[in-house]
């Protein structure tokens, strides 16, 4: 039986041997917490149990047997079978097969469909459960966020026949019943360049044949896809139509679709990558022509958001096992996770962490008032672009930079395969290359900022200023309207330039504004916790983050002393 902390306001990293024996729920406060503030009373106490028997899932079984995926359980491509007929089926191991049924059977598609809630369910419940699969093995929750994206689209513009045939499978928690998504959308000549996708689509009767080739198609066997085609002659993204590219046909034969080779990638190995190619595939329009860049960028806000959470979870992964390593580990004389240096690591990855909950919390919560609860305006779906853009490009960061920091404080064991560490760090490096790299979404910042997108951000930030008004917090406060003001000279000064300055400078503006809209948003969860609980330790972690962000100095700090003391440390990283 795993040992679990008693208190949760208190962490004991010395009660565990390495991070998967802890409950990755009941044993994270900060998960908890952000939990029970942002969903009702009702619908937690409806999920609350499905968190913790997810934290206990993710944490035993389904770590454990991401080791064997990893290393010689990856899938594999086998083409042909024994008379040299293309079947194109992908093998994989019997105990990531069980983890497939483990992993969906916790809902963590299905809950946003569940008819027996007491409420519409929140984003917020699948993001959590989510994040805890994320944990274990980053290979898995790519075709569960692949999942997540397919229902999404169908729901918001599937036809009520496509609903039927597709979203109910998508959603079911029945193995026997339930199917997969996937998403067909890089070509070789395009990249992150959609408007260049040169695969065709061309109606016959009910349906299109599709013909061309995508070159990174993960989760490639998927029974359930969408793939955009080009539909007209119109230029770039507006010739494009978004089909419904079924795996197996109603009557039983295999659609089209051939698996030209599974990509041999870096890290993520469990998820099975390939090159397809399309020869008449059928495909079911989705919506309408012309409209399918629309309807796949939906996907890919979905996908985005799901990234960022993968990278917050590789983070706090990594920040768990390296606390655990270090209070586990001597040298001269003393446990590693005493030392000023190391305390000071920790520390800071926990503040990142926070920090990015901070965001993350807002970017999930606006996504459900968009679109769960449909009370969305264009103001507000412009910010929850930012957002998603902000926080997919930092949080995705993070997960590397953790996981590489993890990695040093374990010395050279960490670069050991025994240790989760290698492969914790070979599977964040994706988090910043899939759904649009840093470039990517530093210039999606940018264009929504074009189309007026800064006075939906700047309200935010102003307008969650105001609501700052515990004594605690006032000099804080006044400190980082500094800068909030000088943001928002920054995001004019770049909008006023020419188009090739402002690409340049995208990516430090987006820096810029992550950096801030965490900060005020860490003063505001400061302050729920200050007239809530009286917790002060949030509000040490938005002091702490300030000085991180906007304290520098010419000595690098030097002269200001050490910024981490013990009682700092053990009131971030341990709650204590």
């Amino acid at each position: 039986m795993k040992n679990s902390v008693k208190n949760i306001s208190q962490i004991d990293y010395t009660i565990w041997n390495q991070g998967n024996e802890a409950n990755w729920y009941n044993d994270d406060p900060i998960l908890v917490r952000y939990a029970k503030r942002y969903l009702s009373a009702p619908m937690y106490k409806y999920v609350e149990s499905s968190f913790q028997k997810t934290g206990m899932l993710a944490s035993g079984p389904i770590d454990q047997r991401a080791v064997h995926t990893d290393r010689e359980g990856a899938p594999k491509l086998i083409r042909y079978n024994r008379k040299g007929e293309e079947i194109n089926n992908v093998w994989y191991n019997e105990g990531y097969l069980q983890t497939v049924k483990d992993g969906y059977g916790t809902g963590v598609v299905s809950y946003r469909y569940d008819e027996n809630a007491p409420e519409k369910v929140p984003f917020m419940v699948n993001s959590i459960l989510l994040f805890l699969l994320c944990q274990a093995e980053n290979g898995f929750t790519c075709p569960v966020g692949l999942s997540q994206s397919v229902a999404f689209v169908l729901e918001k513009f599937g036809s009520t026949q496509q609903k039927n045939d597709y979203l109910t499978r998508l959603a079911s928690t029945d193995p026997d019943f339930h199917e997969q998504g996937a998403t067909f959308l890089t070509e070789i000549q395009g990249g992150s360049d959609v408007g260049a996708t040169e695969t065709v689509a061309v109606k016959e009767g009910d349906h299109y044949l599709l013909t061309g080739e995508k070159w990174f198609a993960s989760n490639c066997d998927a029974e359930i896809a969408i793939a955009l085609a080009r539909v007209s002659t119109k230029p770039s993204t507006r010739g494009l139509g978004l089909f419904i590219v079924p795996r197996t046909l109603a009557d039983g034969t295999k659609n089209k679709v051939s698996i030209r080779r599974l990509k041999d990638k870096l890290g993520v190995r469990a998820v099975a990558s390939g090159e397809l190619i399309l020869n008449e595939a059928v495909g079911y329009l989705i919506g309408e022509e012309e409209n399918g860049f629309k309807y796949m960028a939906e996907a890919l806000n979905v996908s985005r958001l799901g990234t960022s959470l993968a990278g917050l979870a590789v983070a706090r992964r990594a920040l768990l096992e390296a606390a655990v390593y270090t209070c586990q580990r001597n040298a001269f004389g003393a446990a590693v996770i005493s030392y000023p240096m190391v305390q000071e690591s920790l520390t800071n990855m926990m503040t990142e962490i926070e920090a990015a909950w901070s965001i993350s919390a807002q970017m999930i919560c606006l996504f459900d008032r968009v679109h769960t609860y449909n009370e969305g305006t264009p103001e507000s779906t412009s910010l929850l672009r930012i957002l998603l853009s902000l926080a997919k490009y930092r949080c995705s960061e993070l997960g590397v930079s953790a996981a590489k920091e993890a990695l040093e404080l374990h010395g050279g064991n960490g670069y050991i395969e025994e240790y989760v560490t290698p492969r914790l760090l070979r599977d964040a490096i994706v988090n910043p290359v899939w759904e649009g790299t840093a470039n990517i979404q530093s210039l999606e910042v940018l264009k929504t900022l074009q189309k007026g997108g800064t006075v939906s951000f700047m309200e935010d930030l102003y307008q969650t200023m105001d609501q700052i008004k515990n004594s605690e917090l006032l000099q804080r406060r006044n400190q980082i309207k500094m800068e909030v003001q000088r943001v928002e000279e920054l995001i004019e000064h770049v909008l006023k330039l020419d188009a090739r300055q402002q690409s340049a400078l995208a990516k430090k503006l987006a820096d810029f504004m992550y950096d801030v809209y965490t900060a005020v948003h860490l003063l505001e969860e400061a302050q729920y916790d200050l007239q809530n609980t009286g917790d002060n330790r949030r509000m040490i972690i938005a002091e702490h983050w300030y000085r991180m962000r906007f304290d520098g100095s010419p000595d690098r700090g030097i002269l200001l002393g050490p910024a981490i003391t013990e009682e700092i440390f053990e009131k971030i990283v341990c709650f204590h």
